[in-house]
């Protein structure tokens, strides 16, 4: 009967694994941050933890290090990053990774945006333009999903110092079963169109 008892504890162990949940966590506030939940242990994606290095011993009276300065992605590229990122994803989400998105699940997306533009009718055109692209877009991701909640506000800055600002909140999780099933169904035409790619490479 041993051997029995160790077959059902390997399947009870494999069963724990496939039926944990991957969860992940973005947010934008200034900063983007991004990160895996695997069960309990976090990963964080993005930004990169500093690597610590290696150097002698320093005197006690020298100060220490300070840390990089956060990049601020608004400020360098401008909303239209955000918007591109919004619209290249809903693209995704009824393309080539439908099936993916299928078994997505979203608890919670907060999308807050505030266009400012050089002038009172810069600002209503760039407002309109952001609108005809964000709603539609988050719309789509929605419906593919399984979205349990979420919340688009794109507001215009008409104020004297007007400036632009974003706020992203995402919370998404997706099983691990669903994964490997994912691998088992496209992974043997993803090696295909890679061997086709390195081929024509090779070819050239």
């Amino acid at each position: 009967m041993l051997w029995l008892y160790i077959l059902l504890g390997i399947v009870a162990f494999i069963t724990a694994i496939l039926i944990l949940p991957i969860k992940l966590k973005a947010e934008y506030d200034g900063d983007f941050e991004c990160k895996l939940i695997i069960g309990f242990v976090p990963v964080r994606l993005y930004p990169e933890k500093p690597k610590k290095k290696k150097s002698k011993k320093e005197p006690k009276n020298d100060k220490k290090e300070q840390e990089p300065e956060k990049k601020n992605l608004l400020k360098e590229n401008g909303i239209g990053w955000l918007t591109d990122l919004i619209k290249n994803v809903a693209k995704l989400a009824v393309g080539v990774l439908k099936d993916f998105f299928s078994h997505i699940i979203i608890t919670k997306l907060d999308i807050r945006l505030k266009i400012a533009g050089e002038d009172a009718a810069d600002t209503a055109i760039k407002y309109g333009g952001l609108c005809s692209v964000v709603y539609p877009a988050v719309g789509t991701v929605a419906g593919t999903v399984k979205c349990r909640t979420y919340g688009v506000e794109i507001i215009p800055d008409f104020s004297d110092k007007p400036q632009s600002e974003a706020y992203l909140l995402l919370f998404a999780k997706i099983r691990v079963f669903h994964l490997f099933g994912l691998v088992f169904r496209h992974g043997i035409n993803a090696i295909k169109i890679l061997s086709k790619i390195n081929q024509n490479k090779t070819g050239e």
